[in-house]
């Protein structure tokens, strides 16, 4: 029976195959960023009209969808890396090539999906201000919010692996693609929950060196969220 790698084996692991790899890793992140930030001119441009406010929120969201169809590209480079495969900066663009549609429908569903726990604690706390016991009311649309970010981050954690599965299996729908994933997710949420709470302080350490920092500990990340979407593969077969 396969026994599952532990967060400190996934992390050991994905040190030892990142050597050697951070300058192929940085430059993608860097181009990444690059173009988004780039494309975000483009919002802060707009107008404080109402309409250009409508059209700032539109470019937004469209900037968002096209980072994410980036993340899979991300994702394909770090996968070949992992999997021994040959790598290169145009992977970077590979969600381009490989269904970006199925990429789009996907963000879109995970993004519904992950917003509708916040509604209740939204709809408490416009109405607080209208309320005769202002304090209160907001207090528990406080807790609400609270408990809807959980709520969100949960559903988050059970859909991570769908731009993994998007590169695996190209050809399956996009709710195929979000119900593998749910599955692979499984009894597996805490663990990437832990992983993810294991690189705060890593993180913390590279925003106090004024971002430099993180150009290491993104792609050391991003490694190890790769060998545990590799694990999950391997324990279900």
């Amino acid at each position: 029976m396969y026994k599952k790698k532990t967060s400190a084996q996934l992390k050991q692991a994905a040190r030892g195959i990142m050597i050697g790899k951070y300058r192929n890793a940085i430059s993608i992140l860097l181009a990444s960023n690059l173009i988004i930030s780039t494309l975000s001119l483009f919002t802060t441009s707009a107008s404080n009209s109402t309409l250009g406010i409508i059209i700032g929120l539109i470019i937004n969201f469209l900037i968002t969808l096209f980072g994410t169809i980036l993340t899979v590209g991300q994702c394909s480079f770090y996968l070949n890396v992992a999997c021994n495969q040959t790598y290169q900066f145009s992977d970077l663009f590979t969600g381009f090539k490989i269904h970006p549609d199925k990429t789009i429908i996907t963000q879109l569903i995970i993004q519904l999906l992950t917003a509708l726990p916040l509604l209740p604690a939204i709809g408490v706390i416009l109405y607080s201000f209208q309320a005769y016991n202002i304090i209160v009311v907001f207090l528990v649309g406080c807790i609400l919010f609270i408990l809807g970010v959980g709520i969100s981050w949960w559903i988050s954690l059970r859909y991570s692996q769908v731009y993994y599965l998007l590169l695996d299996f190209p050809d399956y729908s996009a709710k195929e693609l979000l119900r593998m994933s749910r599955e692979l997710m499984k009894g597996n949420v805490g663990r990437l929950l832990y992983i993810q709470v294991s690189f705060i302080p890593l993180t913390l350490v590279g925003l106090l060196s004024f971002g430099v920092g993180l150009l290491l500990v993104q792609p050391y990340q991003n490694m190890t969220y790769t060998l545990f979407y590799l694990d999950l593969m391997q324990s279900n077969n």
